[in-house]
């Protein structure tokens, strides 16, 4: 009798243990929503996956599930679980047109695509005052942008006011979309003279700081104004006043920390020197200026790039007219002296115009003209860790090369998104010789798992319309999903007009230009500047000449 039992009870084990490998076999597969494929998905959607049971969606936690941008970095979030579904929620609302990827370990790995909704660029709008718009003395120029911390930007430029050139500033406000009245935020003594050139950055946290050259006591010293949100302080002098030149052309970058650096150029009476300024946010103190190059000859067009950590390098061209050479510094951990500049151009060949990039991941990438006249190129190099400590050293310069643009280039531009990925522009003629000379945008990617010191660019394609003539002063921003955005100017049968493209790194193509500023109110719009917020939002601005005077405009993409 026993022995009978037994013998029934292991059938009913094993009976049981089949049906549950079926049970198990035909358990549904958690169901991503949105759905894999979605699109004009809402910005502010959670997403994730609805379980069969409630224990299932309870199991899944952080590190098994995901949201990845296009560029393969994670979105910053929390994953939340309720009743049978996990969901991702994204710490900011995510970027608009972006290709997202929702990534569920579950121990099976699942993947689900969807798309977010697209948004259409603003009407342009004019951000300088109004009321002046056909007063001919009253030209603006220089027009530069940032994002704040609320989600908002500052546009500022220089502009002749009550009789003399300040520098402006205006606020976008993202929840009114409406632009504040400009205010001058330089020196307005009475002993006080003309402003221009103006530059702006933003840290992390949104704090502002905008810098420029003003005229006082007979020469242009260099100023910078902060802002943390609120009101403009009063503007610091940074240059020493002892030196006898004119502070002109200044550079800015920021940490994530909020401290700020400075570079402009200034003769010291032996020659044009590149100076700098550092701002310590611990201390809430600008640092006396200090000098960067220590070659003999004139020093020109520097440039500046801090990484997160606050890794901050300088470049900028020196040497006599023809046979000028890019170099490099980097501010020492104090902040208070350069370290030796280090020539990053090759030999005997002159190069100009440097350009720099700082990745999330610390890297700091420097792209240059090499050349002269007809045989002007971009070569790029690298920052590259050497031994132990602050030592470095840059990578060899490669020069970015296209079969159909064989004229000389001009003006390279350089940006990162948060996987380390970069993308170079710059403008080159099609033809040196013969016939009218045409310049494009030329635009080339480099991967972020590439081997510094051997990374291969992809080959230039063109980005701007085939169809217009000339471009030119092509500008650059990344946003959080990978998204890279590029504005230039260009000439067609509308006059100037500035343009723009995206890079869509989903499918890794650039989409068709188009217009930014409207052709039935200027026949010139040029120097388009970019900035993008947290949100992805980007903001436009860009100078233009209406038939009196030349205005500050802008135009938002939400």
């Amino acid at each position: 009798m026993r022995r009978r039992w037994v013998k029934k009870f292991a059938v009913i084990v094993a009976l049981c243990a089949v049906a549950g490998a079926a049970s198990a076999q035909s358990a549904p597969e958690p169901l991503p929503v949105p759905l894999p494929g979605a699109s004009d998905v809402a910005r502010t959607v959670t997403p994730g996956f609805r379980f069969a049971a409630p224990a299932q969606a309870t199991a899944i936690t952080a590190d098994r599930l995901q949201l990845l941008s296009p560029d393969g970095a994670a979105v910053r979030g929390l994953v939340r679980t309720s009743g049978d579904r996990a969901v991702f929620e994204p710490s900011v609302p995510l970027v608009g047109c972006t290709t997202y990827t929702l990534l569920l370990n579950a121990p099976e790995r699942v993947r689900a695509r969807f798309t977010t909704a697209c948004s259409a660029w603003s009407a342009p709008v004019q951000i300088d005052d109004t009321h002046t718009a056909h007063k001919v003395d009253l030209p603006v120029s220089g027009t530069q942008v940032a994002a704040t911390a609320d989600g908002g930007f500052v546009a500022v430029w220089f502009q002749d006011d009550a009789g003399r050139r300040a520098i402006l500033a205006a606020r976008f406000n993202p929840d009114t979309q409406v632009w504040s009245r400009p205010q001058a935020i330089d020196l307005q003594g009475p002993q006080d003279g003309a402003s221009s050139i103006p530059a702006i950055t933003a840290d992390r946290q949104g704090r502002l700081t905008v810098a420029w050259f003003q005229a006082v006591d007979g020469r242009n010293a260099l100023f910078a104004a902060r802002s943390d949100g609120g009101a403009w302080q009063a503007p610091q002098r940074l240059d020493n006043p002892r030196l006898p030149g004119n502070a002109t052309n200044p550079q800015l970058a920021a940490d994530a920390a909020g401290n700020v650096t400075v570079v402009w150029q200034q003769p010291d009476g032996r020659h044009t020197a590149i100076y700098a300024a550092h701002w310590q946010q611990a201390a809430l103190r600008w640092l006396p200026a200090q000098p960067v190059d220590r070659g003999p000859a004139n020093a020109y067009n520097p440039v500046i790039a801090a990484t997160p950590q606050g890794r901050v390098v300088a470049a900028w061209q020196q040497g006599p007219s023809g046979r000028e050479a890019v170099f490099a510094a980097a501010l020492q951990p104090s902040g208070r002296s350069w370290g030796a500049p280090r020539r990053l151009s090759a030999e005997g060949i002159a190069a100009t115009s440097p350009a720099l990039a700082a990745t999330p991941q610390e890297a700091i990438v420097a792209a240059w003209v090499q050349g002269r006249d007809a045989m002007r190129r971009i070569a790029v190099s690298q920052l590259l860790p050497e031994g132990g400590g602050a030592a470095f050293r840059w990578s060899t310069p490669q020069i970015q090369h296209s079969t159909d643009f064989t004229g000389p280039a001009l003006s390279p531009a350089l940006t990162a998104d948060a996987a380390g990925d970069l993308t170079l522009v710059w403008e080159q003629a099609q033809s040196a010789q013969g016939g009218p000379v045409r310049y494009a945008i030329l635009g080339t990617r480099r991967d972020a798992g590439a081997d510094a010191a051997s990374a291969r660019w992809s080959p230039p394609q063109q980005i701007d319309a085939p169809t217009l003539r000339s471009a030119g002063n092509p500008v650059l921003v990344t946003d959080a999903a990978g998204n890279v955005r590029c504005a230039w100017y260009q000439d067609g049968p509308d006059g100037m007009q500035v343009q723009t493209a995206r890079y869509n790194p989903a499918e890794q193509r650039w989409e068709a230009p188009q217009t930014l500023s409207d052709p039935s109110a200027t026949v010139q719009a040029s120097f388009p500047a970019l900035a993008v917020n947290a949100v992805g939002s980007t903001m436009a601005v860009w100078q233009q000449f209406n038939g009196w005077r030349t205005l500050a405009v802008a135009r938002w993409l939400p």
